[in-house]
């Protein structure tokens, strides 16, 4: 038998796997199965409260910017978001509009789904679902505001600007 005389292929590295829409149902992004673990349970406000405020901190965490501490919810909504953000702008003004009645605690009159939808859509968008993949180097746009310290979102408890 002769030794094979087949050119030598360098090994490359293995491509990138782009990422689908579809494959969102198969990561398991906490904000979500909270989410749906509190419907399940019938505490509609507390799974929209909870999750208003993680997507809140994962924006922050995302885009590398903190809240001042005397910030409100509508300062956050015309001051942190910004139109390089994307549909994250409008997608999030409609999460704050689920939130606020429930904050506020004048009822509310959407469907369950909606926020379980509105979560999904939300985190389709790279800066947000890159936080929950593996071993991804996407870096989310840098700027915007970042005076002061902020651990928590507007109104949380432990927070600066928290009024019951």
């Amino acid at each position: 038998m002769e030794p094979s005389t087949s050119p030598t292929v360098e090994a490359r590295p293995p491509s990138p796997v782009s990422w689908r829409s579809t494959d969102l149902p198969t990561l398991r992004i906490p904000v979500l199965v909270d989410a749906e673990k509190r419907l399940a349970k019938g505490e509609y406000a507390r799974a929209v409260s909870d999750s208003y405020h993680r997507v809140v901190l994962d924006l922050q965490k995302a885009y590398g910017l903190s809240l001042p501490p005397q910030w409100t919810h509508r300062e956050f909504l015309s001051d942190f978001l910004r139109d390089d953000m994307g549909v994250l702008t409008s997608r999030v003004a409609r999460l704050y509009r689920l939130y606020e009645p429930v904050r506020y605690g004048s009822g509310s009159g959407v469907e369950q789904g909606e926020l379980l939808e509105l979560l999904r859509q939300i985190y389709e968008e790279p800066p947000l679902r890159d936080l929950y993949t593996r071993g991804s180097n996407s870096a989310a746009p840098k700027g915007g505001p970042t005076n002061g310290s902020r651990s928590a979102p507007p109104g949380v408890e432990g927070s600066p600007s928290h009024r019951s």
